[in-house]
């Protein structure tokens, strides 16, 4: 069953059907109690009745004629009783003509109170009492008919019967009705899931129930992140082929006017030439080929739609850009707020941090520091420091021998590279900051103040 909508249909038929069980037995119940309780009553008051109408005398108790209802002496009149010295009748009411009731044996003040078979076939509800009247243990049993009550509770059973039904069948059909209106603002939902596939929207109307609105707008921020991706990864691209036109256009020439041995016996220094230009391009060719794989490495393994984990990731990148750059045995430090908890794309944090990494293990001389914590912000309220949650702090700095200030502003442009010696095709900080401009955050470059290096302090949203 993979309907929502049927499995709330069924929950909730189900929730009714117990909830009329219950009520049906609880009615039940307490009409019975109730019963007992009204006629219990009449029969106790009958009782004092017929105690204070016997005469005690020696061993023997007589009735008092007149002083009990004519009902009593009415042949199975439905109202009965019998009364017992030392457990054995010695007086019974007219009405039992020629039965009798079965008295259980009881103790000076005791008092039972049960549902026994009576004469013609009768339900009695039997209440039977002991007492001591002038030294005199007597036991009076006395009964009553319930055939009319009964009828009475049977027809109010089947009255109820068919209420319970008749309003469980209206009930359920209203829940199917007001289920049908409440899934059908879903269809909007999935239209616009449908014109998005087609192309004809961009994001998904928020216009939805509050229970899917969450849902709505998580699929719209990974649409927005992964059209950024997109235009990121056209961007490296473009650059890209970009880059190795003008080798490529190089390599050609030289392949297409490639000197014979005549040439090159003729200008043996233009071939040279030549020869060099060729070799130069296609080690540029190489290095940009390397640097794409050297990205890829950096992004690892794991799904587009994960969560950043510093405490677990971080580690593994740095292991990556160590073997990068084994040749040059530097020292990497990293520490990580132990409050910080997933946050970010995956892909997106692993591509920011690696750039920036890259890029410090360009330029440092033997060590770089990184540090991951929340962002701490003043409170003029708790006159201190305190954390703000949704926002993260990156820091990435060498002990490189720095940047000028009149080149810090350039250096996140597209394309800018400081050092042409020095391999890469000048992406690195272009990318950390469109990555930084996806998550509404800063980027702050700067002099290091302790390893002398680039400072990289960069703050994000997480959410």
């Amino acid at each position: 069953m993979n309907s929502l909508e049927q499995r709330l249909h069924t929950g909730l038929s189900l929730s009714l059907l117990l909830l009329f069980g219950l009520l049906w037995f609880l009615g039940q119940k307490s009409m019975n109690d109730l019963t007992h309780e009204l006629v219990g009553s009449r029969i106790e008051h009958d009782i004092e009745s017929l105690l204070a109408a016997l005469e005690v005398s020696a061993d023997t108790v007589h009735l008092i004629k007149g002083r009990m209802p004519p009902i009593y002496q009415q042949p199975f009149s439905g109202h009965y009783f019998v009364v017992s010295i030392n457990h054995k009748p010695v007086i019974h009411s007219r009405s039992l003509w020629d039965q009798s009731l079965i008295v259980p044996e009881l103790r000076t003040g005791e008092r039972i109170l049960q549902v026994s078979d009576g004469p013609a076939e009768q339900k009695l509800l039997q209440i039977s009492m002991a007492f001591n009247k002038k030294g005199l243990d007597i036991s009076i049993a006395l009964a009553e008919d319930l055939t009319l009550i009964n009828t009475q509770n049977l027809k109010f059973k089947q009255y109820f019967f068919i209420l319970s039904a008749l309003g469980l069948i209206l009930l359920l059909l209203l829940q199917s009705i007001i289920l049908r209106i409440s899934f059908k603002r879903l269809e909007s939902l999935r239209s616009d899931i449908k014109h998005l596939d087609e192309g004809e929207l961009l994001k998904l109307s928020e216009n939805v129930p509050s229970e899917v609105l969450p849902l709505v707008q998580e699929v719209n921020h990974l649409l927005t992140l992964l059209e950024k991706r997109l235009e990121r990864s056209r961007n490296a691209l473009g650059n890209l082929s970009h880059a190795l036109k003008s080798p490529l256009n190089l390599l050609f020439q030289y392949f297409y006017s490639h000197p014979d041995k005549n040439d090159r016996n003729a200008d043996p220094e233009l071939f040279d030439t030549k020869r060099a230009n060729a070799k130069t391009q296609v080690e540029r060719i190489n290095q940009l080929i390397n640097r794409e794989l050297k990205r890829a490495r950096l992004a690892g393994k794991g799904g587009s739609t994960q969560r950043f984990n510093a405490a677990k990731d971080v580690p593994e990148l740095v292991a990556v850009v160590k073997q990068i750059y084994a040749h040059r045995d530097l020292t990497i430090n990293y520490h990580i707020d132990k409050t910080v908890t997933t946050f970010g794309d995956r892909e997106d944090m692993l591509e920011l941090i690696g750039n920036l990494l890259d890029n410090a293990c360009k330029w440092a001389n033997n060590e770089i520091k990184i540090i991951i914590s929340r962002h701490l912000v003043s409170s003029p309220l708790l006159h201190g420091v305190s954390p703000e949650s949704d926002k993260i702090n990156i820091i990435i700095e060498d002990d490189g021998q720095g940047i000028a200030k009149d080149q810090l502003a350039s250096l996140i442009q597209r394309g800018t590279r400081l050092d042409e010696s020095v391999d890469g095709h000048g992406l690195g900080l272009s990318i950390v900051n469109d990555i930084v401009k996806l998550y509404a955050g800063t980027i702050e470059i700067r002099q290091s103040s302790t390893l002398g290096g680039l400072y990289i302090n960069i703050i994000i949203d997480i959410h």
